[in-house]
């Protein structure tokens, strides 16, 4: 994959700074109250599971393992449930601060 920039696999080769996201979202998902954040969370706890499965060569194997094209698929399905998270974030506190 000589096309592919590097920025693109730092979560794939360190699959441990997905939980970063995961409490980030977690920690909105409590102080706001909004479910779309609980959704991101588990949207991307789900990616860690699948990312660990594929480090520990569970969901793969051998040369398999470097095919990463499901992530063309969850890579913006992340982003979007993420940016849709955020967005409902911020309208729950601003709903919140107003009342």
């Amino acid at each position: 994959m000589v096309d592919v920039p590097d920025f693109v696999y730092v979560l794939v080769n360190n699959p441990l700074w997905i939980a970063l996201p995961i409490l980030l979202f977690a920690a909105l998902a409590l102080w706001s109250g909004s479910g779309t954040a609980w959704v991101a969370a588990v949207a991307w706890n789900l990616y860690l599971i699948y990312e660990l499965g594929m480090k520990a060569e569970e969901f793969c194997s051998g040369n398999d393992c470097l095919k990463r094209t499901p992530l063309y698929v969850g890579y913006p399905v992340l982003a979007l449930v993420s940016l849709m998270a955020v967005v409902q974030v911020y309208v729950h506190v601003r709903d919140k601060r107003r009342t």
